[in-house]
């Protein structure tokens, strides 16, 4: 996956100065915290919670460490997830942007998996240069890496850890404007790599009634 961090902006009215709002987001896409939490709408096959296609890869490309300071993709706001097989190999490049003139410094962290960080570097990512700098000796073993300001960060897992796991970076506010995706690792084989089922005292949603809705539309 090719995955680009930005501060942007969503113009609500061109023809005004100044009517727009900040967000942030990866590949384009700001995220929006859905009604229910993502574990119990894909524990329970619930609809119109989330999507599954968070993309791969950006929906467009640029000189992305370039001094844009009013350049914006117009990024869209989604609840939009990645699927992944138990057991899948992943490799994600990070890019940082310059929208806005306003690339940062962005701390990647995954829940429910380490990684390990093979290589980083300034600018655009060279798909065939970059690459040949990886340490794939002994590359660090890590839970958060840090984004370059104008640079790219590759890192590399195993989705060996079945559930619901959110992918962000750790600065609060690039995280609530919506620099934050979730990897859905599904289940294995067996019992053993599979998510628990839920505890029998665990509480009821009866109090969001959006929530009990669906699941009384579920069990029909």
């Amino acid at each position: 996956m090719y995955i680009t961090a930005s501060m942007d902006k969503i113009v609500h009215n061109f023809s005004a100065y100044m009517d727009y709002t900040l967000l942030s987001s990866l590949n384009n896409i700001s995220w929006v915290n859905p009604s229910t939490d993502l574990l119990q709408a894909y524990y329970r096959n619930l609809s119109g919670f989330y999507t599954s296609d968070f993309p791969d890869e950006p929906p467009y490309y640029f000189d992305f460490v370039a001094d844009l300071t009013d350049d914006s993709t117009h990024p869209l706001k989604g609840t939009k997830v990645k699927v992944l097989e138990y057991g899948e190999e992943v490799e994600i490049v990070f890019q940082s942007t310059n929208l806005l003139n306003a690339s940062n410094e962005h701390s990647m962290y995954i829940h429910g998996h380490k990684f390990y960080a093979l290589g980083e570097g300034y600018g655009n990512f060279n798909s065939t240069r970059d690459p040949e700098t990886y340490n794939l000796v002994d590359p660090p073993y890590l839970g958060t890496a840090s984004l370059p300001v104008k640079g790219w960060l590759t890192i590399r897992f195993k989705a060996n850890n079945p559930g619901v796991w959110a992918m962000h970076c750790q600065e609060g506010r690039h995280l609530i404007w919506g620099m934050n995706t979730v990897l859905i690792v599904k289940n294995g084989s067996n019992p053993e790599t599979s998510i628990r089922t839920p505890p029998p005292n665990m509480p009821s949603c009866a109090n969001y009634p959006s929530i009990h809705r669906a699941l009384e539309v579920s069990a029909e």
